[in-house]
């Protein structure tokens, strides 16, 4: 693409176009791509230098240039001299804001494929993947497809591949919406992190409809504090277009603030609140829920209250589509994986699989699994869990204490320690654990699960929860393969 074309939409503060002591027409010149890792460059393609939480991209603009860029863009004049620019005969590019930059590059690179969809974004702190799921599911049909961004997994249209990240960088972003417009998607639907939005990845994204689920602590590592979080989250809102539609879960003080910056059209949904769209008469068992939504009755194959929250916030994205048959298409929901994933033994237990790795999270399923375990057949719950490391440390004992409460055997392991010490994240947890409940500490996940499981017996339940979909752990920087559902279906085997 040529860079005049390139960097169209983008305040530049300065472009240094000389070669050699020569003036030349860099706004002509073929630019081959974009990348914002050095060790990617190829020959005539453009680097953007954007800071990261723990690497700036500004110190490796002498390997992109070795590599062969043409073009560099920087935010930080100062980092890559005119001089060495000159000398090197590479065109230097200076904004205000490398990262928002990047995503207006990327746009522009891949002609605006947000622009080319009907684009749907979920964000909250629970529910985002399984209400993401949802609608992808409910807006699909033979004449409709739909790409999917998610934590577990993409969809482009033709194939799925397992996610990288909730929401990738504004470059990968923009590539993927393109192979989805590619293959013939008219509509996409993706989580949007935190993350993303304070980091400026979805910056540009024309979205259609926007979605707020919920809001507990979460990231405050990344966001210092619960109003920053929030903040972070608003964005989503604060820019959608006056045509679009912000969907908010009333329930929520954080719902009803979410939108108040917005210029959008807005649309609620909630259970205990007035709502467009509110769930009355719900029945909650085992095999699913049964609800009424504005006079309609609808039956869900997923359990659980909060995943009634996630059921209206898919029928509300639907409904305001104009989307046909939903008793039908919701009552042939599919699963998903990680998420409250059930696993029957032939020893009369039932194992839980469940990616809650909050204490609001925890507290949402272990209330489900209470509300739905007979009174009668005397089951127990057994919990085991543990607490990412390098994440924020001030839920773990509260996620402790929710185990507590709900419990009525603990065990506290590892969940993804990364580089911090096991032992010290199962202490930080069991901190918040009370006396009257018996408490196992074991730091081997796979232990800990062979334990929990052994203890169990007919009628009890055991949630394994934190890790969900996940195939790896993460111990140290060393990324292992590890999958919770594999353990329990080896200890069945095993044991059988």
């Amino acid at each position: 693409m040529i860079l005049s074309q390139l960097l169209n939409g983008i305040s530049v503060r300065k472009l240094f176009q000389t070669m050699y002591g020569k003036m030349v027409v860099t706004h002509e010149m073929m630019i081959a791509g974009i990348q914002y890792d050095s060790r990617k460059i190829s020959r005539d393609e453009m680097f953007v230098a954007i800071r990261g939480t723990a690497v700036d991209g500004h110190k490796f603009i002498s390997d992109a240039v070795s590599r062969g860029a043409k073009c560099v863009v920087v935010e930080d004049d100062n980092s890559f001299p005119d001089s060495l620019a000159m000398h090197t005969g590479v065109i230097k590019v200076v904004v205000e804001n490398s990262r928002k930059a990047l995503a207006q590059l990327s746009a522009n690179f891949y002609d605006h494929p947000s622009k080319k969809l009907k684009l749907v974004g979920v964000t909250g702190t629970n529910g985002k993947t399984t209400a993401t799921i949802m609608i992808q599911q409910l807006l699909s049909s033979s004449e409709n497809k739909v790409g999917l961004l998610g934590t577990i997994k993409y969809f482009d249209g033709n194939e799925e591949r397992e996610a990288t990240h909730t929401t990738p960088e504004s470059l990968e972003l923009n590539r993927l919406l393109a192979e989805m417009v590619r293959n013939g998607c008219s509509s996409a639907v993706m989580e949007v992190s935190s993350h993303s939005l304070a980091l400026d990845r979805v910056f540009g994204l024309d979205f259609d409809c926007a979605v707020f689920t919920n809001l507990t602590q979460d990231h405050l590592d990344f966001h210092s504090t619960i109003e920053n979080y929030f903040g972070a989250k608003q964005i989503l809102f604060n820019n959608l277009k006056e045509n679009a539609t912000a969907i908010t879960n009333v329930d929520s003080d954080y719902g009803k603030r979410m939108v108040e910056n917005s210029q959008s059209k807005k649309v609620t949904f909630g259970i205990n609140s007035q709502a467009d769209y509110q769930a009355k008469e719900i029945s909650l068992s085992i095999n699913g829920t049964q609800l009424t939504v504005n006079n309609t009755s609808l039956s869900s194959p997923f359990v659980g209250k909060y995943n009634v929250y996630n059921l209206l916030a898919a029928y509300s994205v639907a409904s305001e589509l104009n989307v046909s048959n939903l008793q039908s298409k919701i009552e042939n929901l599919k699963p998903v994986e990680g998420r409250f994933q059930q696993i029957s033994s032939p020893f009369g237990w039932t194992a839980i699989i469940d990616y809650a790795h909050t204490h609001d999270a925890l507290e949402n399923v272990l209330k489900t699994i209470r509300e739905i375990l007979p009174k009668e057949n005397g089951g127990r719950v057994i919990t085991i869990f543990g607490a990412g490391g390098d994440r924020d440390t001030t839920k773990r004992p509260k996620m402790g204490n929710v185990a507590t409460e709900l419990s009525d055997v603990v065990i506290v392991t590892s969940d993804n320690p990364r580089t911090e010490n096991a032992e010290q994240i199962i202490a930080d947890v069991a901190a918040g654990i009370k006396n009257n409940v018996e408490c196992i500490k074991i730091s081997n996940r796979r232990e800990a699960i062979y334990k929990g499981l052994s203890l169990a017996k007919k009628n009890d339940v055991v949630l394994i929860a934190g890790k969900g979909h996940e195939n790896y752990q993460i111990i140290g920087t060393t990324k292992e393969h590890f999958s919770d559902r594999e353990e329990i279906e080896k200890y069945i085997e095993a044991n059988s």
